[in-house]
C-alpha cells in the first residue's frame, strides 16, 4: 500500500484513495499540527494508475523545489517530497507508490497485517471469536461474535481507524475508500433463489457433499462438515412445507433444539455458518451476498434457500419445492 514518510517525527501512513492531509481532524486522514498548515490542506489521490498530489492550501505546497498551482493535480513519484506551507519545512516523502488496499493493520507485536476480505475471521481461521464481513444489504463492515445465539442484536458497525482486540493481539480498519464506496461494495449479481443446492447424504449420515446449480453451471463444493448443518436445516423446511406451512413460516428451529439436534454449542454452530458462507461465496466469486443463506430471528434460525434438494444415498428423499410441484 502506498506510503508517505514525515520526515520529521520519521513516522509513515498509509494513502487511502482520496487521501487529505490537514489541520482539521474531523476532515482530515492525517492531521497536521504546524500553524501553517491549512485545515485542509492537500490530498493524494489515486486515479487508477498512479499517484497525484493536489494543493488545497492558503499558504502553498512544494513538490520539492517547485510550488504547485492551487488545485492543480501533479504526478507524484517514488522518492519525491513535498512541502506544506513553506518550501523549507521538513517534507513528507513518498515511499510507496502501490495502489491503495483495505486491511487489518498489526498494532502489536507478531500480530500480522490481513488484508480486508468479505470474510475475515479474528483472531485466525483456526480458533475464530468474532468475524469480520461485508453487508451489501447495509453497504458496511460488521463485526459479528461467535459466542452469542443473537449475532445481529450483539454486532457492531465498523469504521475506518476503529481497533479490534483478540487474544492480545491488536488490528486497526484501514478502508482504503470512503465507507460508502469501498472496493467491494457493488451488489453480487446472483440472488440465493436463483440457486440450486443440492445436497449428497450418505446413508449414515456420517458425510454430506454440496453441489450449487447456477443455470446450466455446477459447483461441486465437495464434503464438508458445515454442509450437514446446511442439509438439517434445509430438511426441517422441506418437512414443513410437505405440512403444509407457507414460504414465511417453514423451516424455523429455536436455537436451543438446533443445540440439542446437532450436539453443538451455539459459537461452534456460528463458526459453520460463517465457513459455509465463506466457500460458496467465494467459489462463486462473491457473486452471490451469502447474508441470506441462514436467516434469523429472535432465538432461532433457517435454511433462507427456497430451492434445494436432499440426496441420501441414491434416493432422492427432500426437495423444496416439491418433486411434484416441479414436474407440474
Amino acid at each position: 500500500m502506498a506510503q508517505l514518510r514525515d520526515t520529521d517525527n520519521k513516522r509513515s501512513f498509509f494513502l487511502r484513495t482520496h487521501h487529505t492531509i490537514g489541520r482539521c481532524a474531523e476532515r482530515s486522514d492525517t492531521v497536521m499540527s504546524s500553524p501553517i498548515t491549512s485545515r485542509i490542506h492537500l490530498s493524494m489521490e489515486w486515479d487508477g494508475e498512479r499517484w497525484n498530489v493536489r494543493d488545497l492550501s492558503k499558504n502553498g505546497t512544494w513538490l520539492g523545489a517547485t510550488r504547485l498551482h492551487p488545485n492543480q493535480s501533479v504526478p507524484v513519484r517514488i522518492g519525491d517530497t513535498i512541502h506544506i506551507g513553506a518550501p523549507d519545512m521538513p517534507p513528507l516523502e513518498f515511499i510507496d507508490d502501490t495502489e491503495p488496499n483495505s486491511g487489518l493493520l498489526g498494532m502489536t507485536e507478531d500480530t500480522q497485517d490481513l488484508p480486508l476480505e468479505p470474510f475475515v475471521f479474528l483472531p485466525s481461521p483456526d480458533d475464530p471469536q468474532a468475524v469480520l464481513i461485508y453487508s451489501y444489504h447495509r453497504h458496511c463492515w460488521l463485526l459479528q461474535p461467535m459466542e452469542q445465539d443473537n449475532i445481529q442484536g450483539n454486532e457492531r458497525v465498523i469504521h475506518h481507524g476503529d481497533t479490534l482486540r483478540y487474544d492480545g493481539r491488536e488490528w486497526q480498519v484501514f478502508l482504503a475508500e470512503t465507507e460508502n464506496a469501498t472496493e467491494i461494495s457493488v451488489s453480487p449479481e446472483q440472488k440465493l433463489e436463483d440457486i440450486e443446492f443440492v445436497f449428497d447424504l450418505s446413508q449414515d449420515e456420517e458425510n454430506t457433499g454440496l453441489q450449487l446449480n447456477c443455470g446450466s453451471d455446477k459447483v461441486n463444493l465437495g464434503e464438508r462438515s458445515h454442509h450437514y448443518l446446511l442439509m438439517h436445516l434445509a430438511r426441517i423446511r422441506a418437512a414443513d412445507a410437505g405440512n403444509g406451512y407457507d414460504q414465511k413460516t417453514q423451516g424455523w428451529i429455536d436455537n436451543e433444539q438446533l443445540k440439542k439436534d446437532l450436539g453443538m454449542d451455539m459459537p461452534h454452530i456460528n463458526i459453520m455458518i460463517f465457513r459455509a458462507r465463506k466457500q460458496i461465496s467465494e467459489n462463486l466469486e462473491h457473486s452471490l451476498d451469502s447474508d441470506q443463506l441462514i436467516e434469523r430471528g429472535k432465538g432461532r434460525m433457517r435454511f433462507g434457500s427456497p430451492r434445494f434438494k436432499i440426496f441420501k444415498g441414491e434416493s432422492l428423499a427432500y426437495s423444496l419445492p416439491s418433486a411434484e410441484a416441479s414436474a407440474g
